[in-house]
């Protein structure tokens, strides 16, 4: 999303209040609703996916209640190809959203139907600094990925989680990614296994807390095969 882009949105007269909710749905495999946001925010999120959905937009639907992107692909269906990319896309949208005044304040999912993933609920707040967000996500049984993330950051990862635990690491998807492959299978073990991992996931918590960057979101973003969906850590850190 262009700059200039930003502040057209950010120059427009709010029509809405502190303190109000709204929410976006992540719906079947390929539609993003969104549900009591100003035309403006549905005009900036319009611009991010044109901006960040490699495939694009398909059409665009609006309702009483709802505004709805049905995007081309599935960026809700998690083939591989397709993984890096909603990942990204959800980074700036969130990034987006929290520069105009909506703050996530909860990932959840209501719905129990097959496709539809996590709702999102915002609230509508003044203003903050500018931000930057990463995110990590859990790939397969064995892979940890680093996703837009600051170079920097990358050796401090590599010591959290430690030479014994780490058996490959690459920079793959054109340089968007930096992904560790592990030993064993920690996101699905048991027992000994399972606290290992656990500790492991504290300790990198911990140690991005102290460089500044704070857990902001757990999404649940994509429907993989075989159970090996897991949520995916979207962090901030206010710009230095």
């Amino acid at each position: 999303m262009s700059k200039n882009n930003v502040n057209i949105v950010s120059n427009s007269l709010p029509t809405y209040i502190l303190d109000q909710h709204a929410c976006v749905i992540l719906n079947m495999t390929d539609r993003l609703r969104l549900i009591r946001f100003p035309p403006s925010i549905i005009d900036m999120i319009r611009e991010v996916i044109i901006s960040n959905w490699p495939q694009g937009l398909n059409k665009e639907r609006e309702e009483v209640d709802f505004y709805e992107f049905k995007l081309n692909g599935n960026p809700w269906w998690d083939p591989d190809d397709n993984a890096v990319s909603s990942r990204i896309l959800m980074i700036h949208i969130l990034s987006a959203l929290y520069k105009h005044g909506w703050y996530i304040l909860t990932a959840t999912e209501i719905f129990k139907r097959f496709f539809d993933k996590d709702s999102l609920i915002f609230q509508f707040r003044i203003p903050q600094p500018e931000t930057s967000f990463f995110a990590i996500s859990f790939n397969d049984y064995d892979k940890l990925r680093l996703i837009c993330v600051p170079h920097e950051l990358i050796p401090l990862v590599q010591q959290t989680l430690g030479k014994t635990m780490i058996q490959q690491e690459t920079w793959r998807d054109g340089g968007r990614v930096y992904q560790f492959k592990l030993h064993g299978q920690p996101w699905i073990g048991h027992g000994k296994e399972a606290i290992i991992s656990q500790l492991k996931l504290l300790s990198l918590l911990d140690c991005l807390t102290k460089f500044g960057w704070k857990l902001y979101a757990s999404i649940d973003i994509s429907q993989g095969e075989d159970d090996k969906d897991t949520d995916s850590w979207f962090f901030r850190r206010d710009v230095q």
